[in-house]
């Protein structure tokens, strides 16, 4: 779900014919089910593979470990615990990547309009 603020300024010259405008949008998204029902974030993803996040259950509380992965083998290429902060930062950091979040490109069904 996405929603947009919009709020313009606009400053008239008569003297010099001339008008300026500042226009300031704020634009809330709300994304949802950002783990599939295997506890996947795929932030990016191609025909090789995909990197992003995974939340598994440890001795009964959330763990994140960033991930990254090659569709063609059995094992991780990397798996590497972090905290829940980690996670809101790649979010965010996608989210303003222009040619990711930015326009929509999240995978697995948790793309802002």
């Amino acid at each position: 779900m996405s929603s947009v603020e919009r709020q313009i300024d606009v400053d008239l010259d008569a003297d010099e014919n001339a008008a300026s405008a500042v226009v300031e949008e704020r634009r809330e998204l709300t994304v949802s089910e950002l783990f599939n029902e295997n506890g996947e974030l795929r932030l990016w993803q191609d025909s090789a593979g995909w990197s992003g996040y995974k939340r598994e259950e440890v001795d009964g509380e959330a763990a994140y470990f960033a991930v990254n992965t090659r569709f063609d083998e059995d094992e991780w290429i990397s798996k590497i615990r972090c905290g829940e902060q980690a996670v809101h930062d790649a979010i965010r950091q996608h989210i303003e990547d222009r040619h990711a979040g930015g326009v929509g490109n999240f995978v697995k069904r948790c793309s802002p309009p």
